[in-house]
């Protein structure tokens, strides 16, 4: 790849405001933690709220979607086309929010909910949905230019789901600290998350995917 393209590829991405929030959100988060090493359990709930709002955003995305390759997703066996794109993204709120509510439960057996820094959640999901906010916007503008490819905007938040996966597992069987795996998984999911999503709003793709 040029490498031309790929420095202004990046120097675009750093003058995208909502890379700022997303940052801000982050690096908010890794210094309560290494202030407050006990306030995890309020970083993890910060974390399930960014998903909540990242999952809500891309129902909108996908309700208010114009111009994509709907041959790159199927509903029962059919390309996704504007008559059936609502139950597609109805489909994708249910999946992705049963998701959720699972890991919900867990959160309330695993982490005590009385513990949880109200005044720290609630700055730090602020400057989530700042960013969640902005970052749509944009993506309206940059679809009227671009045939989006639905398969992969259906399916980029489920990168969402794979640090709380591995934040479960991962300790248990190599006896590391959770906080560890689960800080540096989620700044790693957050900005590859990013990335795939400026990508997908600048580059057309025809990846096929089956749904159902």
């Amino acid at each position: 790849m040029d490498i031309s393209y790929i420095y202004s590829m990046f120097k675009s991405y750093f003058k995208n405001p909502s890379l700022l929030f997303l940052l801000a959100g982050n690096l908010y988060c890794l210094w309560y933690y290494q202030h407050h090493p006990g306030g995890f359990v309020t970083v993890v709930w910060v974390y399930w709220f960014q998903s909540i709002i990242i999952g809500l955003f891309n129902f909108i995305d996908l309700l208010t979607i114009k111009k994509f390759d709907g041959s790159t997703l199927k509903l029962n066996d059919e390309p996704v086309t504007p008559a059936n794109k609502g139950c597609m993204a109805w489909f994708f709120l249910v999946h992705f929010g049963g998701f959720h509510l699972g890991y919900l439960v867990f959160l309330f057996i695993q982490f005590r909910i009385t513990a949880i820094d109200t005044n720290f959640l609630l700055l730090a999901v602020l400057a989530f949905m700042a960013e969640a906010i902005v970052s749509f916007i944009r993506r309206k503008q940059q679809e009227k230019n671009t045939l989006i490819n639905i398969g992969s905007l259906f399916f980029l938040p489920y990168l969402r789901i794979v640090p709380m996966h591995l934040m479960i597992l991962l300790p248990a069987f190599l006896n590391l600290q959770p906080s560890i795996v689960f800080l540096v998984l989620k700044t790693i999911a957050d900005l590859l998350s990013f990335a795939l999503y400026q990508h997908l709003f600048n580059k057309s793709r025809t990846d096929n995917t089956s749904l159902m």
